[in-house]
C-alpha cells in the first residue's frame, strides 16, 4: 500500500489531508505499526523505526515550536534524512513551516488530521492490519447463512456450486463462487471474499453459467464476510469413522486462527444444503451458550450417578476422557503435517 492509497481508502475516516510532500504520495506503507518520534527529534536515533508511519502530537509539535528556528531547521532536517514513509500531525496542528519546506524538498509527505493522537494511532492500526492481514486463495464457495459465513470446500465435482445454489433458493447469500479469497484482519477475524470482477455469476455443472442476481434478486449476492465455519464434502466412506455426537470439535486453522470446521460425507438421499443450514443454526445456538452435544452428555453422567451405577458411569467418564485424548492427538497430527 501506497501513501496515496491510504488517503484514498481511508482518507475520509482518518479525516487526512496533505500539507505537503506531494510527490512522494507513492511511497509504500510496509508495516501496519506507527511510531512517535520523541527521541529521535531530542538526537535518539539508537533502534528509530523510521519505516513506520510518524505520528506528530502535541509533545512534538510543542517541542519543534519551542526551539530557535536555526535549531528547528537542524532536527527536522536530520529527521526526515531518514526514508519515512510519511509524517502525519494530529490534533488538527499547525504545521511547523520548516517542517512543509524540508517535507517538499526531499519528498516525504506530510499529512494532517484533526483526530487526536490516540484515536487515530487506533483507527490507523485497524486499517492497516486489515490491509496488511496474511491472505491465500482457496477453491470453494463462500455463502451467507444466517449471518453465519459458510465455507465449503471439497474435490471438483463433489457438488460445492449445486449446494450453494440450493442454499440462494433458500434465501441465503452468495459470496464468492469457485475461488475465495480468506484474508486474516485485525480482531482474530478472518474474512472471506469473491476475487471475480464481476460478481453476480456462478457455474454449475450441467447448467453452466448462472446470473444469481437475475434470478434470485440484488439481495443475493455480497462482497465479503467473515468465516465462522467450514465445511468439506467428501464422498461416503465406509470405512471411515464419521462425528456423530458433536463432542469431537475439530478446527480449521488459517494463518492461527482457529475456525469451527464440519466434514460432511456426501452420499444419495443426504440433504447437503439442510445439513450446512443445520450446522450454522447449531453454531449459533453455541455462541448463545447452547451446546447440544454438551449437555446431553452431562445429563447422563448426572443420571448415571443418581442411579449410583459405578460401572457404567466410570465407562462412560473413559470415553468421554478417550474422546478429549484422541482429540488432541489429531490437532497435534494435524499441526506436525502442517510444520512438515
Amino acid at each position: 500500500m501506497t501513501v496515496r492509497q491510504l488517503i484514498k481508502y481511508a482518507g475520509y475516516e482518518l479525516q487526512l489531508e496533505v500539507s505537503a510532500g506531494h510527490n512522494g504520495l507513492d511511497r509504500a506503507l510496509k508495516t501496519a505499526e506507527s511510531n512517535r518520534p520523541g527521541l529521535a527529534l531530542c538526537g535518539h536515533y539508537d533502534h528509530f523505526g523510521h519505516e513506520r508511519v510518524q505520528i506528530l502530537g502535541h509533545g512534538e509539535i510543542s517541542y519543534i515550536e519551542s526551539l530557535p528556528l536555526i535549531e528547528q531547521a537542524a532536527i527536522l532536517q536530520e529527521f526526515l534524512s531518514y526514508d519515512l514513509p510519511c509524517v502525519i500531525v494530529t490534533n488538527n496542528l499547525t504545521t511547523p513551516a520548516e517542517l512543509v519546506t524540508i517535507g517538499n524538498h526531499v519528498n516525504i509527505p506530510i499529512l494532517t488530521t484533526r483526530l487526536s493522537s490516540a484515536i487515530f494511532t487506533t483507527r490507523l492500526l485497524l486499517f492497516l492490519e486489515d490491509e496488511f492481514g496474511p491472505s491465500e486463495y482457496v477453491h470453494g464457495n463462500l455463502v451467507d447463512v444466517f449471518g453465519v459465513g459458510v465455507l465449503i470446500l471439497g474435490e471438483s465435482g463433489i457438488g460445492k456450486s449445486e449446494c450453494a445454489l440450493e442454499l440462494l433458493q433458500r434465501g441465503h447469500r452468495l459470496i464468492a463462487d469457485d475461488t475465495v479469497l480468506l484474508k486474516r484482519v485485525s480482531g482474530h477475524r478472518v474474512f472471506g471474499m469473491r476475487t471475480q470482477p464481476v460478481k453476480h455469476y456462478m457455474e454449475v455443472r450441467g447448467l453452466g453459467i448462472v446470473d444469481v442476481i437475475g434470478l434470485f434478486g440484488v439481495t443475493a449476492v455480497g462482497d465479503r464476510t467473515q468465516v465462522e465455519l467450514v465445511v468439506t464434502l467428501e464422498h461416503w466412506n465406509e470405512n471411515k469413522v464419521y462425528n456423530r455426537t458433536g463432542l469431537d470439535e475439530e478446527v480449521y486453522n488459517f494463518h492461527n486462527e482457529r475456525i469451527p470446521y464440519l466434514v460432511i460425507p456426501v452420499a444419495p438421499g443426504r440433504n447437503i444444503s439442510n445439513l450446512i443450514e443445520a450446522a450454522a443454526m447449531n453454531l449459533w445456538g453455541q455462541k448463545l451458550g447452547f451446546h447440544a452435544a454438551k449437555e446431553l452428555n452431562e445429563a447422563l453422567i448426572a443420571e448415571m450417578a443418581e442411579q449410583n451405577d459405578e460401572a457404567v458411569l466410570d465407562e462412560w467418564q473413559h470415553a468421554t476422557l478417550h474422546r478429549e485424548i484422541l482429540e488432541r492427538t489429531k490437532s497435534l497430527e494435524r499441526t506436525k503435517s502442517k510444520v512438515i
